[in-house]
């Protein structure tokens, strides 16, 4: 498949296949990982539209974007289901709700946005480097969580680009793409 993204640059993929569960993308650096998540989120207008056929998406991006004079919990409360708690205090945050971003470690403000995305009630849940910022016990636990959410929600689709072998080692996909 190919992508035009402007008139001078085009990416090809392989077929695309998105069964349900858990995909991953991987691949070197340049390759396209991170615009297919954007293409399949929306953000870019491309061929990848037909592919997600209208159903909502949710994204983690590997840079995340707080409001800076907020606190975690009036984020989270304003666009995520009320779900979103119950998985933070999986990934440790309890005590970190009423805490603005800046307060906050890279490590946690990745897991808050991790909770954020699987609180979505999104038919795709698309995750850009989700773990690259957690240690080896929490990258284990937002892999529980994958896992976990894969066999609550078996019709969902999570999509997951990573270079973290961690995530390769725990065989948790049901479908890998090599880019």
């Amino acid at each position: 498949m190919e992508i035009q993204l402007t008139p001078s640059f085009t990416l090809t993929y392989p077929e695309l296949n998105f069964p349900d569960g858990i995909t991953l993308i991987t691949g070197p650096s340049g390759v396209g990982k991170t615009t297919l998540l954007r293409a399949l989120h929306g953000e870019l207008e491309t061929a990848l539209a037909g592919i997600v056929e209208q159903q909502k998406t949710a994204l983690m991006p590997q840079q995340q974007q707080w409001i800076s004079y907020m606190t975690l919990r009036e984020q989270l409360s304003m666009t995520a289901l009320n779900t979103w708690e119950s998985i933070a205090i999986m990934l440790g945050l309890k005590d970190h709700f009423d805490k603005l971003p800046s307060e906050l470690s890279i490590g946690q403000q990745q897991r808050f946005w991790l909770s954020w995305v699987l609180a979505e009630d999104a038919e795709w849940m698309l995750f850009d480097e989700p773990t690259s910022a957690l240690d080896d016990d929490w990258a284990a636990a937002a892999i529980q969580l994958f896992v976990q959410y894969r066999s609550d929600y078996p019709n969902k689709k999570l999509v997951i680009v990573t270079h973290d072998v961690r995530l390769l080692q725990g065989a948790i996909q049901n479908h890998h793409i090599a880019l």
